[in-house]
């Protein structure tokens, strides 16, 4: 492992420790040094700001393990993989989507967007479909799951990672099986 990824991590931990007693928004960048022993020098080298690095996070521990592989076949269970990631780290999610969602809504909303599309280029045989309907049908899918994982962090992650997972799975086919020809014959 690099130096500079070394240093990446140990300034990402220091956030994550640091958001587990102080409001993201409220967190700077002497907090996030002074947790992990380095100097803000170290630190801008490194990053821009805190919102560099936390995207640095979510995509360097969440969503790049989730995204290796996916398919529309393994949607589900890579969604599972992300809850229970996120719930391993609860505060800092919480605290991190709770105060500044955007990041992290964008990141999920493209990774979905791009999945749903490509199922529905596979379903869409024939096809019937434009270009605009197979986009606004992803869109809508992806705004979908986005919402739901949201609003799961934001009441506190109380329902099962299992259980949420289990439920979008179970929404995409059942809208496989009956929505999808209903909205190709109108």
């Amino acid at each position: 492992m690099s130096e500079s990824l070394i240093t990446k991590k140990a300034i990402a931990e220091a956030l994550k420790e640091t958001c587990k007693i102080k409001n993201i928004e409220k967190i700077s960048i002497s907090d996030i040094t002074k947790s992990c022993g380095l100097n803000r020098q170290t630190f801008y080298y490194h990053f821009q700001d805190k919102y560099e690095l936390l995207n640095w996070i979510y995509y360097n521990e969440l969503f790049i393990k989730v995204i290796e592989d996916i398919s529309f076949d393994n949607w589900s269970d890579r969604i599972y993989e992300l809850l229970e990631i996120m719930k391993e780290n609860k505060s800092f999610y919480i605290n991190t989507i709770k105060n500044s969602d955007e990041y992290f809504k964008d990141y999920l909303f493209n990774i979905t967007s791009v999945i749903f599309k490509d199922a529905i280029e596979k379903l869409d045989e024939k096809s019937k479909l434009s270009e605009e309907a197979k986009g606004f049908i992803s869109e809508f899918y992806s705004f979908g799951i986005c919402g739901v994982v949201l609003s799961w962090v934001k009441s506190g992650m109380n329902e099962s990672t299992k259980s949420v997972s289990s439920h979008l799975k179970q929404l995409a086919l059942n809208t496989e099986k009956l929505g999808y020809e209903r909205y190709l014959l109108l």
